[in-house]
């Protein structure tokens, strides 16, 4: 097992438990405290306010701010509008203590809670999350909640940061929030791991539709995809039959208006992707994987990149495409675009074996 994924399933294992554990977003970035919701106690809002800036915001669902009639408090700032007008149970005290905000932060928890049992203003602030999570946003809150779902916990979750040991009137950065967890024994995950690990193991493609395809490499099996999170719709074309556990040529494919549609002689795509089709038919078998990322559409001459890497989610596209059509084993070509070396590093972590380290271009 990675050790990114005994580093996730700890801390998912510590927050089911109702543990606090702490979150890293980098080497440079603030430490946070987080915890599920509906495990808040007295004891452990007591922890967090004493080692944490004390600025304790809960982190739910879109849906729940809705239902519980939080409004964001602002319409400026995108960040400052996903935080929503704080309030506490009704019936607490001051609402400042921790056991007042415990019992505001198990409320907002409690599907049982309506409207009118939340006073406003009070000393607990909402924070509206995405639904996807932090394959939407790579922020605390985000990656909060995810923990707290996959634990079993519910998509609510607390969260603060931690202050700096070494000079309290900073916060904890990265190295010194590892500190603070080993010294606490605590549970440490990074944003960045939560990411991978979870497009590692939660389907990243639908299957959508299937037919079989006339093209001049002969008649193929043609089946369309649909990315879960950004929409975007791939195409995964079979030429000849694929053989359990027998090596398929494969070839990816990333969508070029201008060089497949038009010939275009800025950009080498439409040839490569002539050439596959045409190797494939003389071999009697393979596997093109067409994608189509969301957003505007790639066009090689015309349109510039958005950056350097622009398909960054690649591998795992191609990784999960491949799992659901039940190919495990592949033979590549030499012609290696930039990202094949790291996309079919990715693929053999998924147990589907490589002939070469290389990928159709």
């Amino acid at each position: 097992m990675k050790t990114t994924d005994v580093r996730v399933r700890r801390a998912i294992t510590a927050m089911a438990a109702g543990r606090p554990v702490v979150l890293s977003d980098g080497a440079d970035g603030d430490g946070q405290l987080v915890f599920a919701a509906d495990a808040a106690t007295p004891a452990l809002l007591h922890f967090a306010i004493r080692h944490t800036s004390g600025y304790v915001r809960v982190a739910l669902p879109g849906k729940e701010c809705a239902r519980l009639n939080l409004p964001p408090i602002s319409h400026t700032a995108e960040d400052v509008v996903s935080h929503c007008v704080s309030v506490d149970a009704s019936g607490t005290g001051t609402g400042i203590s921790a056991a007042d905000r415990a019992r505001t932060i198990a409320a907002l928890a409690s599907p049982a809670t309506v409207a009118s049992d939340l006073q406003r203003p009070g000393h607990v602030v909402p924070v509206r999350v995405e639904a996807d999570g932090v394959l939407s946003r790579r922020r605390p809150a985000e990656a909060a909640t995810d923990l707290a779902f996959l634990a079993g916990r519910g998509r609510c979750a607390g969260f603060s940061e931690i202050v700096s040991r070494r000079d309290p009137a900073l916060l904890a950065g990265g190295h010194e929030a590892v500190e603070f967890a080993v010294a606490h024994g605590l549970a440490v995950v990074s944003i960045a791991e939560l990411v991978e690990y979870r497009r590692r193991t939660e389907p990243q493609v639908v299957r959508l539709t299937e037919t079989v395809l006339p093209t001049r490499a002969g008649n193929c099996r043609a089946i369309g995809y649909r990315d879960v999170h950004d929409g975007g719709e791939h195409l995964a074309l079979i030429v000849g039959t694929a053989g359990a556990g027998i090596p398929l040529p494969l070839h990816v494919h990333v969508e070029c208006l201008t060089g497949d549609v038009f010939g275009s002689n800025a950009c080498r795509c439409g040839d490569e992707l002539d050439r596959a089709l045409a190797r494939m038919s003389g071999q009697a078998g393979g596997v093109v994987l067409y994608l189509r990322p969301s957003g505007p559409p790639r066009a090689c001459g015309l349109f510039a990149p958005p950056d350097a890497n622009p398909h960054g989610n690649i591998s795992g596209t191609v990784t999960w495409i491949l799992r659901d059509l039940g190919v495990f084993a592949l033979e590549l070509s030499d012609e290696t675009p930039g990202f094949g070396l790291a996309m079919f590093g990715a693929i053999r972590e998924q147990g589907i074996g490589t002939q070469t380290l290389a990928v159709a271009g």
